[in-house]
């Protein structure tokens, strides 16, 4: 059955900003993998570089980022992705109110992000020959009730360790039951998740998380209107996501839609090849 359901630990608050981890070393005890959910209501002060050992993937939910590094800035607006590689010496600053996921491998610490100021002015220069990557997202499901865009993963980037997509539900409805291959981090940031399995039904609300092992056999419920991010390691595919065929389900409703996923997925597998 699908791990306890975490309530976000909040982890920074202060005038203007409010970080909540869903997944990590303070709400969960998880070295592995961190995710936390960033809110900005307003311009953000100046923050210092930074060179993480950490791997960092940035959903830019709402407003925009900026990313200054070793050769200029990226403007990451609403709806795209910024990748992030291990050593890479990076100024990340939000310009306006923003919403922000970000996902860390492993997971963030205060001592493995490297902040350059004060007494740490001499943290680590760029240490990589990599600089950070804009992806743009990329709509995989376009279902009646249910999108799901993904910003990572083998479609966006190509990427087959890790996969991460912002799902919007707009009405009550339920999935296949599935099995996947991969593991899988859920953060509800509104409305709430019913998860059915062997043992009842796990509820996920609002503001919390739940972690699926691989192979673990559920069915998706939403209740209501729901806004969730999945992560998936190894990365999302069609064919290890193992969905059983079940009339009535979101992402199935249709063959124009599961072929549409499937389509998508088939090219980025010649892209990876070529």
């Amino acid at each position: 059955m699908p791990s306890a359901v975490v309530a976000a630990a909040e982890v920074v608050a202060i005038p203007g900003l409010t970080i909540r981890e869903f997944f990590g070393n303070v709400a969960t005890k998880d070295g592995k993998l961190s995710a936390v959910h960033e809110k900005i209501t307003e311009p953000s002060m100046s923050n210092p570089w930074r060179c993480p050992e950490f791997t960092e993937y940035i959903i830019v939910v709402a407003g925009e980022a900026h990313v200054e590094h070793r050769d200029g800035t990226i403007i990451a607006k609403a709806g795209a992705g910024v990748y992030f590689p291990a050593g890479c010496r990076v100024k990340v600053n939000m310009p306006g109110p923003a919403e922000l996921v970000a996902i860390c491998l492993p997971a963030f610490s205060p001592d493995s992000e490297h902040r350059q100021e004060g007494d740490n002015a001499t943290a680590p220069a760029h240490a990589t020959d990599t600089i950070p990557k804009l992806i743009d997202a990329v709509d995989v499901v376009k279902a009646p009730a249910l999108t799901i865009t993904e910003h990572f993963g083998n479609v966006a980037n190509q990427d087959s360790n890790l996969s991460a997509c912002v799902a919007n539900v707009v009405e009550p409805c339920a999935e296949a039951w599935q099995a996947p291959d991969f593991a899988e981090w859920v953060l509800v940031l509104s409305g709430k998740l019913h998860l059915e399995h062997a043992d009842g039904v796990t509820v996920v609300p609002a503001g919390s998380g739940v972690f699926l092992a691989a192979k673990e056999r559920v069915k998706w419920v939403w209740p209501e209107p729901c806004s969730y991010v999945p992560i998936c390691m190894p990365a999302f595919t069609p064919d290890g996501c193992h969905s059983e065929p079940e009339e009535g389900s979101a992402k199935v409703i249709d063959a124009e839609t599961k072929a549409n996923l499937d389509k998508l997925h088939a090219a980025a597998k010649v892209q990876n090849a070529s």
